[in-house]
This record gives structure tokens, C-alpha cells and sequence, in this order.
């Protein structure tokens, strides 16, 4: 099955959230884009900073500031790779803002719901290493793929029989590679789209192999946007008690 709608569906939901509002501020950051909405939530997504470096520089017509956020979420689609990690921060800001989705939420680590044993076999899409140390020596194996599909030896496909579990890093959603990493996951039994990144609106991923978003929450949205700005990652965020992490199932 081809999942390439994937990216075109997370914009027409993240429009129906995002009509009569408007961005309060942005910040594109080395390691995350964080975009605020005025009197709305707050979303982040990963900054691929190569891609923004090498594409070219936004016209001056174009600005975020106070910017309608419909009309930055369509950014997602352009092509471009500054409105297109702007738009998907935006869509992430109105699906944090909806208090629905996350209804059913569970806070913390999403491997207290997940049973694993000695004899289970994981994919990893993007090297996680606290992650990885959690699960080392819990696992018979843990196969790591941290780098384009077309750069690495190891196919998914000649492994997907025995894998029991995949995480794949939601940043899969910025580089829009997601889909093709699912088309050969779908007889795993539970896949994981894992990160900051990750989109907490389980109805756009329902038809997918997905069976967990594991997302945050921001708690301090002034903290966050001054460590975005410092060129902090992930790791910082949670430390500092900025973002919460919690997990959403995906019902089948």
C-alpha cells in the first residue's frame, strides 16, 4: 500500500485547526523549528539544517511573523524547506492545541504499555540513543538505520518478518521519507513514530501500520522558544522539564 498521502492529509487537518489564527512567533533553530500561535498551542519540528542552508533564501514577500497559520501550514507542501519545517511546526501547534486528541494520552515511557522479550528483534529508524541503552541487552537485536534508505546496505525489507517492533523518528515527516519506510514495516506488529516531531492527531495516521504516536507536550513555551533560539536540542528540552513526554495510541 502507498502511504504517500500522508503529508497531503496532516495539512488538510492541520487547516480545518488552523483557520482565524495567526502565528504569534517562530523560531527556525539548529536542532528545532518552534512556532507559537497567539492564544493557541505551541509545535516543533526537526530542522534538517543542510537542506535549510542549501535551498535558497525566502523572498521578502514572505514572512511568518503574525502570518495567518492556514496559510503557513500549506507551506508544508511547497517544496521549500524553511516553510516546509515552519508549516509542519504550525500543523504540530494546532493539534497540540486540541484538547481531543490527547484525551487518551499516557504520559512518560511508552514501554510500560509495550511487552517485550529476550527473543524480540527491533528496527530503529534514527539512532535514539538513550533508546538504545534502554533496550540493549533487554532484546535479542536492535538494527539501526541513521541514515538515508538509499545510502544504507541493510534493506528493511529483508528483515521486516522478524522484526517485532519498529521507532521511527518523526523527522521522517520533515525529509517526507515516512512513507516510504512504512510500505515495508506493514506486517510488524508495533511501529512507533517517535520524537518532538511526531503529529499528536491519531485519526491523520489510522490508516497506516502505525500504532503509536509518541509525541510531547510543551509545559514552558518562553523557556523552549529561548533554548530553540541557544540552538538546544531534544535532549534539553527534556531535561529541563520543557516538554513532557506522552504517548497516544493509534486504534485500529
Amino acid at each position: 500500500m502507498a502511504y504517500t498521502d500522508i503529508y497531503k492529509n496532516l495539512v488538510e487537518a492541520g487547516l480545518s485547526l488552523a483557520r482565524a489564527k495567526r502565528l504569534k512567533r517562530v523560531c527556525v533553530g539548529i536542532h528545532y523549528t518552534m512556532v507559537e500561535i497567539e492564544r493557541g498551542g505551541v509545535g516543533l519540528a526537526y530542522t534538517f539544517l543542510q537542506e535549510v542552508k542549501k535551498c535558497c533564501e525566502l523572498r521578502n514577500e514572505i514572512t511568518f511573523w503574525k502570518s495567518s497559520a492556514d496559510m503557513v501550514v500549506k507551506g508544508y507542501l511547497s517544496g521549500n524547506p524553511i516553510e516546509e519545517v515552519i508549516g509542519l511546526a504550525t500543523i504540530n501547534a494546532v493539534f497540540n492545541h486540541k484538547k481531543d486528541f490527547l484525551k487518551d494520552a499516557i504520559p512518560g515511557d511508552v514501554f510500560s504499555e509495550i511487552k517485550l522479550n529476550s527473543k524480540d528483534e527491533i528496527l530503529m529508524i534514527g539512532y535514539f540513543e538513550p533508546l538504545f541503552k534502554k533496550l540493549e541487552g533487554k532484546v535479542e537485536k536492535i538494527w539501526v538505520i541513521d541514515k538515508p534508505l538509499e545510502e544504507t546496505s541493510l534493506k528493511i525489507s529483508d528483515i521486516s518478518d522478524k522484526i517485532k517492533l519498529a521507532i521511527i523518528t518523526s523527522s521522517t515527516l520533515v525529509n517526507k521519507t515516512l512513507h516510504s519506510v512504512l510500505e515495508n514495516l506493514e506486517s510488524v506488529p508495533e511501529i512507533l513514530l517517535i520524537g518532538p516531531t511526531t503529529p499528536l492527531n491519531p485519526e491523520v495516521f489510522r490508516f497506516t501500520p502505525i500504532t503509536w504516536l509518541c509525541g510531547s507536550i510543551v509545559r514552558d513555551p518562553e523557556l523552549l522558544f529561548r533554548m530553540v533560539c541557544e540552538g538546544k536540542g531534544a535532549t534539553s528540552f527534556f531535561k529541563s522539564g520543557v516538554l513532557e513526554k506522552i504517548n497516544i495510541r493509534v486504534k485500529k
